[in-house]
């Protein structure tokens, strides 16, 4: 896991994982290891039920951060439901731990802090809120209310407040910079027009695909009859139809597993994981099938495009690849255009049969 000051909300959630088990180690180690418990004497009647369901709760927790991808929408209920748990195990923590006086109060830090990454202000407020609620049932519970006792209470909740403004003050500061990170990345690395990943960002996955001797195949695509169609229509039409393949190709790209780019002008190019024979043609077929549906302008114009197909197999020189790419793009275009050459010397035209087939397989 890379460490930064900049981790998304999964990373995030990994380290408070984490954590978790730490403190499931402290909390045996306090009321089970002998040099400790003795001298600690907890009290430890529930804790076994405690380690039970906190043991089921995290060893389930980490299963789903290994395989939630980020992003995903069930990322904010595990993070939810894993402060919601914090905030139980805390105060039963609490209780068999001397309540008020317990040693462990401080974990109450890492929880404020833990809602406010999440929802900020808001999660400041509402986690301090409730500990505060929590702590002081604590103390109207113990039997004695002494001096030095009140104190610490006081003193830890005026604390558990000062953590929670001050740490929404510092997350909002981070999240503000993340962002922005984000957004120039996305400025560096997206073309404005298409959505798509842009030239250079393609240059530099050419190259780290190659040097770390993957396989994968090399589509270089160039749209056919585009410099008449913008004398005849104008460049914002030329525009327009360079944006609406630039959506189309996104959803082609995820579907098959693929990154899409846009080269420049009117080129594109994906960058595909090495595919049978079946595949290929599968791929090519959903490709031509959605050029031949849609409309790519409010003029309705429809968009025929001639591909180049090269395999890395065949080359581990990122230029020399490009170029036999290119070579069998324009091989196409001069063999009659709406077509695709691949490396291997099969042509693929996209013909009635082909839509039927792709038809019936949606």
């Amino acid at each position: 896991m890379k460490l930064t000051l900049y981790m998304d909300d999964r990373e995030t959630e990994k380290i408070f994982s984490y954590l978790r088990w730490i403190f499931l180690v402290v909390g045996l180690l306090v009321f089970y290891y002998p040099p400790l418990a003795d001298r600690l004497n907890f009290t430890k009647e529930t804790f076994p039920l405690l380690l039970l369901v906190g043991f089921v709760y995290m060893a389930a927790a980490q299963i789903a951060l290994l395989k939630i991808a980020p992003g995903n929408q069930y990322l904010n209920v595990l993070a939810k439901a894993g402060i919601l748990f914090d905030f139980v195990a805390l105060m039963w923590l609490l209780v068999l731990t001397n309540g008020v006086m317990s040693p462990l109060f401080p974990i109450a830090y890492l929880l404020v802090m833990h809602a406010t990454i999440y929802w900020r202000t808001k999660g400041a407020i509402i986690s301090s809120a409730a500990l505060t609620v929590g702590y002081s049932f604590l103390y109207m519970a113990q039997a004695q209310h002494e001096f030095f006792t009140t104190f610490v209470f006081i003193l830890n909740l005026f604390f558990i407040w000062v953590v929670g403004v001050f740490g929404s003050l510092i997350v909002i500061r981070e999240r503000m910079h993340f962002k922005q990170k984000e957004i120039f990345h996305e400025l560096m690395f997206t073309d404005y027009l298409t959505g798509l990943y842009n030239h250079r960002h393609f240059q530099e996955q050419l190259r780290i695909l190659t040097s770390s001797r993957q396989k994968f195949m090399l589509v270089m695509g160039d749209i056919d009859h585009f410099k008449q169609i913008n004398d005849q229509y104008g460049h914002l039409t030329g525009d327009e139809i360079l944006r609406r393949i630039g959506e189309l190709f996104k959803v082609i790209a995820e579907k098959h597993d693929a990154q899409a780019f846009r080269y420049g002008g009117e080129e594109f190019a994906f960058l595909l994981p090495e595919l049978s024979e079946t595949l290929q043609i599968r791929f090519f077929d959903d490709l031509y099938s959605n050029l031949l549906a849609n409309n790519f302008s409010d003029e309705s114009l429809s968009v025929t495009m001639s591909f180049g197909i090269a395999s890395s197999k065949n080359q581990k020189i990122p230029d020399k690849l490009l170029g036999y790419a290119d070579q069998l793009l324009y091989s196409a275009k001069a063999a009659g255009k709406n077509q695709a050459k691949f490396d291997t010397g099969y042509t693929y035209f996209y013909a009635a049969e082909n839509a039927e087939i792709a038809a019936a397989r949606q």
